[in-house]
């Protein structure tokens, strides 16, 4: 029946299902399997026949134009060192030969994956940090040996592994997954680049089995502290049950005659997706990576060390949290809610597309702000200092003075953020306050995302209020907001579109101190603390070299003014 009928309509399928005695469903993946096993058979067929054809055809031509002398033997070496076809014959049997490489590597990935995801035991290791697990190294060695480690006094090796359930169905999480551009707004918080290089195999249309890409991609901790990571690396997915899914990530050292030497290495590393229901999936997600630790600050180092920054738990809460973002946008009819709760579908659709371009613009200031070799002390503090000229459309025209620092405090990471999130401690920070009361208008929340738009009680008569997006899990935590025109408020709160406004981010990330932690392990002190790092951009306008000095001196003083405050609110002096 396949070779007469190869799709099957719905019709035939039950017909079939009830001659067998099995499920309908059953019928249908069978021919969809089917399908794609006929697709990868013709494939290679067409490719062994390719290679025939060019070789007759180049056998052909040899024989056409004979020699009219017997070859020295030295001429017959140097035919034989590879000269066999014209270029454009032999630069296809190069891309043919380089991409047959790819299939393996790929292959061998996802089968180590595969192991990987389904073993325990002796293998992987409980965290002591966070609930996840680790690999033991020297079992892992024993299992996979391998004999292209990094070498140096700073090579390090890294790996986690964690799970959890989100709201989305598996194949459309699989989908978005496989796309370079849905990456980066998965993982606004981690990944500032992610291009697809070349799509060696698109996958199976039905439930995309077989998708083979090479990907550049750059990953950025939130934290300027923390060095970031390029990493350039293989894409492969696999259905391997009706309801589960495999995306493989694996590490090439070159690709399309390009050596690609960088510092990290990700060995193989993916997530397994199952589905539970249409709305629902459970993620396990492992990270593994092999990297020439070049961090800045060794304070920091134990971030990168207990898979915080870039481990597999830091990627579930980012995929966790924007699946929440997409679930809510999808539902039609908002549950009943308080006046100034936003009930409007498309209102909240308006609010989380302004938010998400206004999260990714912070985490790209402090991306940039680690290339900055400008800084200023200030009360001890290390203040770093840019300006650029911004021409991009999401931002106000001109040029912009950004400010980023991060100091310690004696604090748990919990009450900064509630101190700094909540609407009647504003006045006691914000410079824009100017110690005048905030009040909060309307707001909605989304797991642990809350978005609002405060008014300002001094900036009524210049229309100017505050739209913030504050967010929280067990990892961190980040504040961020920026002003925006009454017009623009009224705008999203009536669900019209919000790609209008101009935004200037500015914020804080908050997160436990790693560093010290790790003391407090030896000596009872310092426990609780917390790392907090603030950002601060602004519009001015310069137009001669001292009144840049001014501004400069101006943008630390906010800072420093800003830092000074939340101490002062908080109880802590200066350590």
């Amino acid at each position: 029946f396949f070779e007469r009928c190869p799709h099957l309509d719905e019709t035939h399928g039950d017909q079939i299902a009830k001659e067998w005695g099995l499920e309908a469903e059953q019928i249908k993946h069978w021919f969809q399997n089917k399908r794609t096993k006929v697709m990868i058979k013709g494939r290679k067929s067409q490719d062994k026949m390719y290679k025939v054809l060019q070789t007759a055809k180049y056998m052909e031509i040899q024989m056409s134009q004979p020699e009219s002398r017997v070859p020295t033997f030295e001429e017959t070496c140097v035919v034989n060192r590879g000269n066999i076809c014209d270029p454009d014959q032999a630069l296809i049997l190069s891309h043919w030969m380089e991409e047959e490489k790819i299939a393996k590597v790929a292959d061998e990935a996802m089968a180590e994956l595969l192991k990987l995801m389904t073993m325990n035991g002796p293998l992987w290791a409980k965290s002591s940090y966070g609930g996840g697990y680790i690999l033991v190294r020297e079992k892992y060695a024993n299992m996979f040996p391998r004999v292209d480690n990094l070498n140096g006094p700073r090579a390090c090796e890294e790996s986690s592994k964690h799970y959890k359930v989100v709201r989305m169905g598996a194949r459309k999480l699989v989908e978005m997954l496989l796309d370079s551009e849905e990456w980066v707004n998965f993982f606004p918080t981690i990944v500032s680049k992610s291009e697809t290089v070349k799509v060696i195999d698109a996958g199976s249309l039905e439930n995309q089995t077989g998708a083979l890409q090479v990907v550049y991609e750059k990953m950025n901790a939130l934290s300027h502290l923390v060095s970031s990571r390029e990493l350039f690396f293989l894409r492969c997915c696999q259905q391997i049950k009706d309801t589960v899914w495999v995306i493989a990530h694996v590490s090439i050292d070159s690709f399309g005659g390009r050596i690609h030497d960088l510092p990290a290495r990700r060995l193989p590393s993916g997530c397994m997706i199952y589905q539970i229901t249409e709305e629902f999936s459970m993620v396990s997600w492992i990270e593994h990576v092999e990297v020439n630790d070049r961090m800045r600050a060794s304070s920091q180092r134990g971030l990168v060390c207990n898979n915080i920054e870039y481990g597999a738990e830091r990627w579930l809460w980012a995929l966790g949290r924007m699946c929440d973002r997409f679930a809510c946008i999808s539902i039609e009819n908002m549950p009943q809610a308080p006046k100034e709760v936003v009930n409007s579908t498309n209102a909240r659709k308006r609010a989380m597309r302004l938010s998400n371009r206004m999260v990714q613009g912070f985490c790209r200031v402090l991306y940039k702000s680690r290339n900055s070799h400008s800084s200023e002390e200030n009360n001890n503090e290390i203040i770093k200092i840019s300006l650029r000229n911004n021409t991009t459309p999401e931002m106000p025209e001109g040029v912009i003075a950004t400010a980023v620092t991060s100091v310690r405090l004696p604090v748990p990471p919990q009450n900064i953020f509630s101190f700094l999130a909540e609407a009647k401690n504003r006045s006691k920070w914000d410079v824009l306050s100017c110690g005048f009361p905030v009040n909060e208008i309307t707001y909605f929340t989304i797991g642990g995302d809350r978005i609002s738009i405060f008014l300002i009680s001094n900036q009524i008569e210049s229309n100017v209020m505050v739209f913030q997006d504050s967010y929280k899990d067990c990892l961190g935590s980040y504040v961020v907001h920026a002003p925006i025109s009454l017009e623009s408020a009224r705008m999203i709160m009536d669900g019209e579109d919000s790609t209008v406004p101009k935004i200037l981010p500015s914020g804080f990330l908050i997160s436990e101190d790693n560093g010290a932690i790790a003391e407090a392990s030896h000596a009872n002190n310092r426990s609780g603390s917390s790392l907090l790092t603030i950002a601060y951009q602004f519009l001015i306008s310069i137009n001669n070299a001292p009144m840049r000095d001014q501004y400069r001196e101006a943008v630390v003083g906010i800072v420093s003014s800003t830092l000074h405050k939340i101490k002062t609110s908080l109880n802590i002096s200066d350590y």
